[in-house]
């Protein structure tokens, strides 16, 4: 049992404390000083009259001084404690003598709390074990204010608490409350949990802070509904939520407040928000702006890398962007990056993006110490499109584009990523022009270049002197070979379409793999088969 606790169970109206006393620190009550043994953890209490601790005394002693406020300017010894109560040192002495009782029941619920956490997989399970122990409805939100478990039955007339529960999150306006009244800085000053009540609905709350190593990773609060609430169930209380925070930094869902990633970009790339309200809402108490231009960035390296490098490579990240949210998925870091907002009425993101990827140079270089590859998705400005941007990044890297820099956007690669979706023969040959995939075959199987001379022509539109330098080819060769297209494989590079069935063959075959050349020798088994060339 803490002191603390002690003070509180007796009612302790003052007190002045010698200099090694801690209200934090676990002490056994004991009646009387007469003791042939000294144990530091003790804690007794003096006879009454008595002013210092019995020599060779090594716990803490409590002494009765009656009633009414206390001279603080008189100091005790070291391990002695001067307190007053209202009352008279009989019922005092009564009361204390209670405490050896009160110390086993605690110890007995931190075992069964204990055990609570050690059988259970998950955070929700855990809740449900410690609301048996404990008797009251509890919460256990992160640093990001996502609700990770919750158990009991929380009053109906609450519906601020069960909206949260419904929607996941706790709002701002609840957080708000709690900041305005002070409780959430009392908890920090105290360094444990505290009582509070709700004068609105007339509820007290205990309201704790979770830690793990220094660190903030939540919170863990109970209601006061159907079991009374003791100052002794604070303990308890901070009990349980040490657990949590074990719990909560083995799972990785501390949120990026505490270092672990943010739990809102995850919700929002699992689409798992109750509803886009609640979605903006958690976005703007992040460092996300709003109505802004955003594009998605995932980080991926050749060997595994352990979660705790990637927080440090998601801090430099974020040091990079200012306006950035990170999370882990599968083992890569993929960020959540704002742009700016568009000011023209143009599509100007993509220059945008890749500019501002290129100029922070603290993030290419992380890119560098690391070996890491960034891909980078279609820029987005409606946040509920963000689930699909990320399908985006997962299509774009098993498309193994070849890009030279550690950067691979997109936009710049879409055919390449079209193509590695096409699975099968009847997909693809819905996709290419006949007659550009003949011209094709007649290349390979001759030795001439005239698809290489349609895409110059597609890529140098009006200008038939810069095709035949790419070509390296004299003028007059070139237009042979335009004239030749046009009668032998009926494709005027003069209309519209036709250079547009040339541009999207270019683009996708730079993409394909060899064997999807509609050469049937050169086909998968499978599609042989569906051409009806194997049995």
């Amino acid at each position: 049992m803490k002191l603390r606790t002690v003070l509180s169970e007796l009612g302790v109206s003052d007190y002045v404390a010698g200099a090694d006393v801690r209200f934090d620190g676990e002490v056994i009550v004991f009646p009387a000083p007469e003791l042939k043994e000294s144990f530091s953890e003790l804690l007794v209490l003096a006879p009454e009259g008595a002013r210092e601790p019995q020599q060779g005394f090594a716990g803490t002693t409590l002494v009765y001084c009656g009633a009414g406020p206390l001279d603080h300017a008189e100091r005790p010894s070291d391990r002695t404690l001067f307190v007053s109560s209202d009352l008279d040192y009989a019922s005092f002495f009564e009361a204390f003598g209670r405490l050896p009782e009160l110390h086993i029941h605690l110890d007995l619920q931190r075992k069964r709390i204990y055990a609570a956490f050690q059988s259970s997989y998950d955070i929700q399970r855990y809740a449900d074990r410690v609301h048996e122990v404990l008797g009251n409805p509890l919460m256990i939100v992160n640093s990001d204010r996502r609700l990770l478990a919750s158990s009991g039955d929380f009053p109906k007339n609450r519906a601020d608490v069960l909206e949260e529960i419904n929607q996941g999150y706790v709002s701002e306006e609840v957080n708000a409350e709690l900041e305005r009244a002070g409780i959430l800085d009392d908890v920090r000053h105290a360094g444990h949990s505290i009582i509070s009540e709700n004068e609105r609905f007339g509820q007290r709350w205990v309201t704790s802070i979770i830690t793990y190593h220094h660190m903030e990773m939540g919170r863990f609060d109970m209601l006061e509904q159907g079991s009374p609430i003791r100052e002794s169930d604070l303990e308890l209380v901070d009990f349980a939520g040490s657990l949590a925070g074990i719990m909560i930094d083995k799972l990785g869902v501390a949120g990026e407040r505490a270092g672990s990633g943010s739990t809102v970009l995850d919700d929002l790339l699992n689409a798992t928000f109750a509803n886009e309200k609640t979605m903006r809402a958690q976005l703007a108490l992040s460092s996300m702006p709003m109505d802004d231009t955003y594009v998605l960035i995932e980080l991926t390296s050749e060997r595994e890398m352990p979660h705790a490098h990637l927080q440090r490579i998601a801090a430099r990240v974020n040091n990079a962007f200012r306006n950035s949210l990170w999370t882990t998925i599968d083992g890569n870091l993929v960020i959540m990056v704002a742009i700016g907002a568009r000011t023209c009425p143009g599509w100007d993101c993509y220059e945008r993006a890749s500019r501002l990827l290129a100029q922070r140079k603290e993030f290419v270089n992380t890119l560098a110490r690391n070996g890491m590859k960034a891909f980078v998705s279609e820029p987005f400005e409606q946040i509920v499109l963000a689930p699909d941007r990320h399908q985006q990044l997962v299509d774009l890297m098993a498309a193994h584009v070849d890009d030279e820099g550690p950067i691979v956007y997109f936009w710049r690669h879409r055919f390449a990523v079209l193509a590695s979706m096409a699975h099968t023969f009847g997909q693809v040959d819905m996709m290419l022009d006949k007659r550009v995939v003949a011209m094709s075959l007649y290349d390979r199987d001759h030795g001439t270049s005239y698809l290489d001379t349609a895409c110059q022509t597609v890529e140098n539109p009006g200008s038939p002197a810069e095709a035949a330098r790419a070509l390296n080819v004299h003028r007059n060769t070139y237009f042979y070979r335009v004239n030749k297209i046009n009668e032998q494989f009926f494709i005027d590079l003069r209309n519209g379409e036709d250079r547009l069935a040339v541009a999207f063959f270019m683009r996708y075959m730079g993409g394909a793999d060899s064997a999807l050349m509609f050469d049937v020798e050169q086909m998968p088994l499978a599609w042989q088969r569906a051409v009806g060339r194997k049995s």
